[in-house]
């Protein structure tokens, strides 16, 4: 029913609530308004919600309901992101009205204008003389000239490609450049009478050929796994196919892991292409955030690069999906909407009947198992760009090294002896460790006392450059201590080893050597990643330690010997993930040798050298793939996922007997209907690995099913009678679908 001085909408809130309120709104709207934001009045104060409905059928009697502030005249939300939030909130079983809250970049979830402010840029003053050139030292002033050249550029795009501030207000002061502000009516990049590309591709081999042609000829959705060995140049697939979707009218979205969001990775972007370029990641402020999205929206930018939250950015006529490594974690959100971007981007592309790239060295399980149901489309890359040769493989028994003062801060003296060689010849060494900070943890060797977070369930980190015990749940940190607080002994001592340690006792070693470090310890901002890779890169650091942030996204020509200090730690675990994420790893970090013109190696120190895993890595005629069909055919005769279906049903509080009675009893009902739902299984209540964190105490149950639908429908059923109790203010409920990490 329509009615001629107010519309009636259904709107979803940012709240814990699985329903649609109805509200009022003066005057006459149309389905443009359909995703438009509204501030309402709810319980008592206002909110921003979201219009899903116009002239709902009601129940209630017009008189009690309360009206709306239309915020949009026209919905900027389009409608395939509308229908990849309601399949999200169905099928996570998260409130529609809290995932388009986490889809919408702040200021829009705040409520502010959706339009620009000013853009920040710098331009040249005029064009530079040879005599002006002639002064400038600095490479990366002559650098920032020359991208400059072209017209003014947004200071945010100079940081994606790595200039620092330093640099353009150094040729500020110069008075080279100057800061400007950029018009916010620019044309849309299809409107542009520029060339596409910049620069001329180099050509592709006959594998990165067939790949470039199989997606490109494609009209319709499709999903391409990539699988490209470390070096086989994915990158150049992806930029040749986005051309040819640019060539259409058409942009593109490529969604990266946190990681790879380097300046190296834009750079190939920007000079690739005249066509803008945006990008959406955490370290942008939220006015930046908010800047690409319009940018997107309008259709003024043909390109969005992102982390997974970039995966909701509107795309008017989008033609292509890439997710690069998309076997990463970091695409799986772990709390509050706990999506996966891959998932959710396969939706988006069918949505939009485009195709979707799924690229890595090292696919998921689950996307190798696509694969052979015919439902992926598998494209292999298996020569390295540049003829660059694989490395060779060498494994260290620790058993039989002395113990040595570097084995005790995880280099043996094999490793030491093949690092002096390497570093001699002018070549540079990575090592990687899996574990950050100076020692694992600190023990009172008199009590034996283990020092522990007060927090969380989880041992104190020694960080002893800063002086602190640290936990890396909490970032809880306390001065490392002079006595034990048991029995007051003076006898502490430290245990493990990490990353910090390693390079501590390597600058003793080669203290004529550049040695870099590159953890989360040390690099807290891009900028420092770029200034330590700068030095990578340039040949001032030879040797480089690090964790995984060193595995991938970083092409390191002159590294010729890659050291594995501790595999041992990820072999032997409860998680029946952890073997196919250690295969992933290890082969991420062995693709960082001999991508130049150099042979390189591998070297993997390990007290276990009859392990199968180490000997399928070191086996020149095993690929990754032949190690994930052996994983498959274990997950297989166990019914694990994707064999089957999983999800955590969960709960925490501050206190811990609220947490477990809550969903003991849950249990208890929940047992008696399980029967109803063939091929299901549901487990007792248990603790988490790590039960207290940050002083709430966590507890799940594990619903493991062989029907989708079937569990969909459980765990639908569970949500509706947790909606019907009432929880304490405290007490915090979730459901897990799909779950990576286990519990």
């Amino acid at each position: 029913m329509k009615y001629s001085d107010f519309t009636l909408v259904n709107v979803v809130i940012n709240r814990p609530l699985h329903q649609k309120f109805a509200y009022k709104i003066d005057g006459i709207i149309g389905p443009e308004c359909v995703g438009s934001r509204v501030e309402v009045n709810f319980s008592g104060s206002n909110s921003i919600g979201i219009i899903t409905d116009i002239n709902p059928e009601i129940k209630h009697p017009l008189s009690k309901l309360k009206k709306a502030k239309l915020l949009d005249k026209v919905s900027f939300i389009s409608k395939d992101i509308q229908k990849v939030l309601e399949f999200g909130s169905a099928f996570y079983q998260y409130p529609l009205g809290q995932c388009y809250n986490v889809a919408l970049p702040k200021l829009l979830r705040d409520g502010k204008s959706y339009a620009y402010e000013s853009i920040p840029a710098l331009e040249l003053c005029g064009e530079p003389d040879n005599k002006t050139l002639s002064k400038i030292r600095s490479e990366e002033q002559l650098k920032l000239i020359d991208v400059l050249k072209n017209g003014a550029v947004k200071r945010k795009e100079l940081r994606e490609r790595g200039v620092s501030s330093q640099t353009e207000n150094a040729l500020v002061k110069k008075g080279i450049a100057k800061l400007t502000e950029l018009e916010t009516e620019q044309k849309k990049f299809t409107d542009t009478d520029l060339p596409i590309l910049k620069e001329t591709p180099p050509v592709p081999n006959i594998e990165q050929q067939n790949a470039i042609i199989s997606i490109s000829s494609t009209k319709e959705f499709g999903v391409f796994l990539l699988n490209g060995i470390t070096g086989s140049g994915k990158t150049e697939v992806y930029l040749r196919v986005i051309e040819e979707v640019l060539k259409q009218g058409k942009a593109a979205l490529v969604l990266v892991p946190e990681i790879a969001l380097t300046p190296q990775t834009f750079n190939r972007f920007y000079r690739r292409f005249n066509v803008p370029v945006s990008s959406m990641h955490s370290a942008l402020s939220d006015r930046e955030r908010l800047d690409a999205y319009i940018d997107m929206a309008s259709g003024k930018s043909g390109i969005l690069i992102g982390t997974r939250t970039a995966l909701f950015t509107p795309i008017p006529n989008l033609g292509l999906i890439i997710i690069d490594e998309e076997h990463d974690s970091s695409f799986k959100q772990n709390d509050t909407f706990r999506y996966h971007a891959r998932s959710l981007g396969i939706i988006r592309a069918k949505q939009n009947n485009c195709p979707i790239v799924l690229g890595s060295a090292t696919p998921s399980l689950e996307t190798i198992f696509n694969v052979k149901k015919g439902l992926y489309k598998k494209l292999d890359l298996t020569i390295r760009a540049g003829g660059a040769s694989l490395p060779d493989f060498q494994v260290i028994d620790l058993r039989n090294e002395p113990l040595t003062d570097g084995l005790k801060t995880g280099v043996s003296e094999t490793l030491e002896k093949e690092i002096g060689e390497e570093t001699a010849k002018g070549n540079q060494v990575m090592l990687f460790l899996n574990r950050r900070g100076y020692a694992h943890h600190l023990v009172c060797h008199n009590c034996g006392h283990v020092f522990m977070c007060p927090h969380c369930d989880n041992l104190l980190t020694v960080h002893k450059g800063v002086n602190r015990l640290k936990c890396h749940m909490c970032e809880n940190t306390v001065p490392i201590p002079d006595i034990c607080p048991q029995c007051h002994s003076e006898a502490l001592f430290e245990q493990g080893f990490g990353t910090e340690q390693v390079s501590e006792y390597l600058k003793t070693r080669y203290p004529d050597i550049g040695i870099e470090r590159i953890d989360r310890d040390v690099v807290t901002s891009k900028t420092q990643l770029e200034t330590r890779l700068n030095r990578i890169t340039s040949g001032k650091s030879q040797i480089v330690i690090g964790t995984q942030m060193l595995a991938k996204g970083h092409d390191f020509p002159n590294v010729t010997l890659v050291g594995i200090l501790d595999i041992d730690s990820s072999l032997f675990s409860d998680d029946y993930r952890s073997l196919e994420n250690a295969a992933q790893l290890l082969t991420q970090v062995s693709g960082r040798s001999g991508r130049g013109n150099k042979k390189g190696r591998v070297i993997i120190q390990t007290h276990h050298k009859d392990n199968l895993l180490i000997n399928q890595l070191i086996n020149p005629d095993c690929t990754y793939l032949n190690i994930a069909e052996e994983l498959l055919k274990t997950r297989k005769n166990l019914m694990l996922p994707p064999y089957t279906y999983q999800a955590f049903i969960l709960s925490n509080s501050s206190e811990r007997i609220n947490a477990y009675s809550f969903l003991n009893q849950l249990y208890s009902e929940l047992s008696g209907i399980a029967y109803n739902y063939s091929n299901l299984a549901l487990t007792p209540v248990m603790s988490d690995k790590m039960e207290k964190q940050q002083n709430r105490y966590h507890f799940h149950m594990l619903v493991t099913c062989v029907s989708r639908k079937t569990l969909n429908m459980f765990l639908t059923e569970v949500r509706n009678i947790v909606s019907r109790k009432s929880l304490s203010q405290d007490l915090r409920f979730a459901i897990e679908v799909d779950p990576i990490i286990m519990c």
